[in-house]
């Protein structure tokens, strides 16, 4: 399965969650990238339970001290996944890698003060304070460390004698004496922490668990995102919004249209004109199926979401072009794709954009009905776009489209979106909506152009 890493290439509006979160350490942005779906029901649950929790603590304003703090501290929690290896499988540290540990079980102490407090059910964390007592023999509780005299009489005995040496000579025989003594300090202190490395590992994975959830928690204030519930019968969004081009609209003083849409155990065909938002649906649609099982709040009013083992898309963003394939080879690709992954038993959301859409008109109304009727048989969840009439299909919507323009409104490339209505209706006609040549003519298109599609489209 992909990592969350794969995904914020592939998926759009996904790199721009990412990019938006606040993760203060290399540890919990480490785990992210390696996370996978969700894809039991019992494991996003507690995921979204323990985020529920770190939401509601950084909404109350009176815990807006201690959240920065232990913000401040997760900044100096590094991924010390590496050295907790090398402990386990028997290797000596070195220096560098025994102060990294002191400085994470330090931090870690720090953080398990400052959450005591509290009740958080996801974040439970080891008292490391015997391993601070095993790398820090001065209880200085500086995240510092060298191999202290404290840990041999003779080593401190003989390092004052190296300082007080009077040839050369002599000075390089105690420095190697201190050497070998030291050498066999740090084996004996990678031996002694060799009983400490599954609670050293599990802090790690905890505070990692604790960077990510308190930076889903302020994405999901800032972008004012809502808890989705797990169903079984059918997903349910009102409001769904897509983050990024809200964000882009707000900065351009515009507003952007949230929709109401329900998604069913087989095919919903979509309709419009262009321009009416079809595509920029069901990317966001998928944008909101992958973070809800990655465990974010998703961005809607209200949610009721599916659980499903494969999300599989054909919305055009496919690069295989560059590798040689034509547009319609990607297509049927990954079409072929959605109905091998549904009949192998697999639970799937398969969203699919304008399928068949660069053949001629003919062949491609019969793939496209062809798809609805093999997804309809195969109970898939799914959504389908189109602007084939002809389409047959249980249940069918339509964006409205442009409304309430009188005939003196100027409509340009600037402003056409602040008539076009993007809300869905249900539709029983077979016949898509016919404004293609409306928007060309609206959009300035040469009026020759626009004249001669006009007498085609009156032949037809």
């Amino acid at each position: 399965m992909k990592s969350f890493r794969k995904y914020i290439s592939e998926i759009a509006g996904l790199r721009f969650v990412y990019e938006n979160l606040e993760l203060n350490s290399s540890a919990g942005r480490k785990k992210l990238l390696k996370s996978q779906l969700f894809t039991k029901e019992f494991e996003l649950t507690v995921n979204i339970q323990a985020l529920s929790e770190i939401y509601d603590f950084i909404q109350d304003k009176k815990n807006k001290k201690i959240v920065s703090d232990i913000c401040t501290t997760l900044n100096q929690v590094n991924d010390i996944s590496a050295s907790i290896n090398n402990i386990r499988f028997n290797r000596v540290s070195d220096d560098i890698e025994l102060f990294e540990i002191k400085k994470f079980c330090i931090n870690s102490q720090k953080i398990l003060k400052q959450i005591s407090p509290f009740d958080f059910s996801l974040i439970l964390l080891h008292d490391l304070s015997e391993v601070i007592t095993i790398l820090d023999p001065q209880n200085t509780g500086i995240p510092a460390f060298y191999i202290y005299s404290d840990y041999r009489p003779e080593l401190a005995q003989l390092r004052k004698e190296k300082d007080k040496a009077k040839t050369p000579e002599e000075a390089e025989n105690l420095r190697l004496k201190c050497v070998e003594i030291e050498d066999k300090i740090r084996e004996n202190l990678s031996k002694q922490l060799a009983n400490y490395v599954n609670k050293l590992e599990y802090n790690l994975n905890r505070l990692a668990d604790f960077d990510i959830l308190i930076a889903k928690a302020k994405f999901a204030v800032k972008f004012r995102l809502t808890e989705p519930k797990i169903t079984k019968e059918k997903t349910i969004y009102k409001g769904l919004f897509n983050p990024q081009i809200k964000t882009i609209l707000e900065s351009q003083n515009k507003n952007f249209q949230a929709i109401d849409i329900e998604i069913f155990p087989f095919p919903t065909l979509i309709t419009g004109a262009n321009m009416s938002g079809k595509s920029v649906l069901l990317k966001t649609v998928a944008l909101s199926q992958f973070m809800f099982q990655f465990g974010f709040f998703v961005p809607t009013q209200n949610a009721e979401i599916i659980l499903v083992e494969e999300i599989l898309l054909n919305i055009g963003d496919n690069q295989d072009e560059l590798n040689g394939l034509s547009s319609f080879a990607v297509e049927i690709l990954n079409i072929n794709k959605i109905i091998s992954h549904a009949k192998s038993g697999k639970k799937i959301l398969a969203l699919i954009d304008e399928p068949a859409r660069t053949t001629n008109p003919d062949e491609g109304k019969a793939i496209a009905n062809a798809i609805v009727e093999i997804l309809t048989e195969l109970k898939v969840n799914s959504l389908i776009c189109t602007h084939y009439s002809g389409i047959k299909a249980n249940k069918k919507l339509r964006v409205k489209g442009l409304q309430n323009i009188s005939d003196n409104e100027n409509i340009n490339i600037e402003n056409i979106n602040d008539f076009m209505d993007y809300s869905l209706i249900q539709v029983d006609e077979e016949k898509a909506p016919a404004e293609a040549i409306r928007i060309a003519e609206i959009l300035g298109a040469d009026k020759d152009f626009i004249e001669k599609a006009k007498k085609e489209v009156n032949n037809i």
